[in-house]
């Protein structure tokens, strides 16, 4: 089981990143991995997010560098919540 207010927490530098930017991260458990869903405001530069690759990476070493097991990520940005 994932601990999200602990993973929420050491991802706070990343989701103050997303929030001067116009986005907000949601947290949550999905089979056994941990999904950060990216999400648009009105005035977001959607196609300013980083690659996803890099943004798993950042996590990884956020969540790592907070002490804790790096988790299996899952990462949806805003197209991707839009088809489904």
């Amino acid at each position: 089981m994932i601990d999200l207010n602990a993973m929420s927490a050491a991802l706070e530098p990343t989701r103050k990143g997303l929030e001067a930017a116009g986005f907000s991260l949601s947290l949550a458990e999905h089979d056994g991995r941990l999904r950060l869903t990216v999400v648009a405001g009105e005035n977001a530069c959607e196609d300013c997010l980083v690659p996803k690759s890099l943004f798993r990476q950042m996590a990884t070493d956020e969540i790592c560098d907070a002490g804790m097991e790096p988790a299996e990520l899952e990462i949806v940005y805003p197209l991707d919540a839009r088809r489904g």
